[in-house]
């Protein structure tokens, strides 16, 4: 199972920036990065555009990617849930996001 999240590099100070995508497992096993484009893009569209998109949507690639809410929901790409009613919808979203935060760990790993 594979996890994937955007992070653009910081544009605060009003200097150029790009957007980063990046794929890791468990283990902060690095599989795939795309970081070609500006910052203003929308993570949801670079991922759109990306060849593990149009791989996992055509079938050619196996696997479930996990995205945070500025995705659109696939059944390759899971999202958390935006009003989570149930305790198994609580649990699914606590689950999601802990599971998520490895691609935050292996960002900041990158970056220290």
């Amino acid at each position: 199972m594979n996890w994937r999240y955007t992070n653009k590099i910081d544009n605060r100070k009003s200097f150029h920036s790009i957007s980063g995508q990046m794929i890791c497992d468990a283990d902060c096993l690095v599989s795939n990065v795309e970081a070609k484009w500006p910052g203003s893009v929308h993570d949801s569209r670079i991922f759109r555009a990306s060849p593990i998109y149009e791989g996992l949507s055509q079938g050619t690639f196996s696997g479930v990617l996990m995205g945070d809410k500025g995705y659109a929901c696939e059944s390759f790409l899971l999202t958390p849930l935006a009003d989570p009613q149930t305790p198994a919808q609580h649990a699914y979203n606590h689950a999601h996001n802990r599971t998520r935060a490895r691609i935050e760990m292996t960002f900041g790993l990158l970056k220290s």
